[in-house]
């Protein structure tokens, strides 16, 4: 059994302007760097024992950070990447909406089957997603890691766990920049979700 934390990587200026990111390889702004500085500090008393991230810059950027005030080792898992927003990536929600009307609402309205045009599945990420935690419990049985890395790859995941359907109409679980407390033993358990208040 591995112990696990979950957070997202720290600010980009992308994400201060709303636009989706997906696999766009964008890098922390000069928020998010001391963001992550600051969390390093909340984030001590845990004791982790290791970083677990994904390779995107602002997740690696970020781990990079706590690494160096935590004292620990970063590994790093290709499936912890964001999900690919395909058309959608670059731009935001809100013109979204004007441009393409009914086109998100549509998607949303798939739940797990949620899919931008061009882009990844919600059920192709928890896919890859629980094998990246899957092989970190193989890994590091017994330990307690640190996992930085997406939005839609921490809410598969957590989702999954809680049997969300991703229904519109289901209120919101997961608070943004929070550190999220789980255990993985062949599935998720949830410890506790919006433990810490990061931002």
């Amino acid at each position: 059994m591995v112990r696990l934390g979950f957070i997202r990587h720290a600010r980009t200026q992308w994400n201060l302007e709303k636009k989706i990111q997906g696999r766009k390889n964008t890098i922390l702004g000069p928020e998010g760097i001391r963001d992550a500085t600051l969390w390093a500090d909340m984030l001590k008393p845990e004791k982790y024992d290791l970083i677990l991230s994904s390779p995107m810059s602002r997740a690696l950027q970020t781990s990079q950070i706590l690494s160096d005030t935590l004292g620990v080792g970063i590994e790093i898992d290709a499936d912890l990447r964001e999900q690919d927003f395909g058309d959608w990536e670059g731009r935001r929600i809100i013109d979204l909406r004007k441009q393409a009307p009914g086109e998100i609402e549509l998607q949303e309205s798939r739940g797990w089957e949620f899919c931008p045009p061009g882009g990844e599945s919600r059920i192709k990420v928890l896919k890859r997603a629980s094998q990246a935690i899957q092989t970190a419990a193989d890994a590091f049985d017994k330990k307690h890691v640190l996992v930085v890395s997406h939005s839609s790859v921490m809410k598969t995941i957590i989702y999954k766990a809680l049997n969300r359907t991703f229904s519109p109409d289901e209120a919101p679980v997961l608070k943004e920049y929070h550190l999220h407390v789980m255990t993985w033993d062949n599935q998720m358990e949830i410890e506790k979700v919006n433990s810490i208040q990061l931002l």
